[in-house]
């Protein structure tokens, strides 16, 4: 695994486990694609955050063009997004990402 991937995934993990101790009942599932989206031809890698159980997902994608940025979109397991944003990777701590999961998997 290539960084930002590497340390990004670190920080989603982070933020992973200290919701699940604030929230045992809402199961969560992290998943990293590192190769099925180059696969398809993006030139990016993405990690999710699901919520199987209330079918929402969070999806941070990280775009070789933008190595600075990543993509944040709020959505669904079949895709439909309800929202997106952009932000600078340093911006998204383990704080603001167990935020988005307490906001978004309620």
């Amino acid at each position: 695994m290539k960084e930002p991937l590497k340390s990004f995934s670190e920080v989603i993990a982070k933020a992973n486990d200290q919701f699940y101790q604030a929230n045992i009942t809402t199961d969560t599932v992290i998943g990293i694609m590192d190769k099925s989206l180059r696969k398809q031809g993006m030139k990016a890698d993405a990690i999710s955050i699901d919520c199987v159980p209330l079918d929402k997902k969070i999806v941070f994608l990280l775009h070789d063009a933008k190595p600075n940025q990543v993509d944040i979109a709020f959505g669904n397991k079949a895709g439909d997004i309800s929202s997106s944003s952009q932000q600078a990777i340093s911006d998204v701590s383990v704080d603001k990402v167990v935020g988005y999961m307490v906001e978004y998997f309620k």
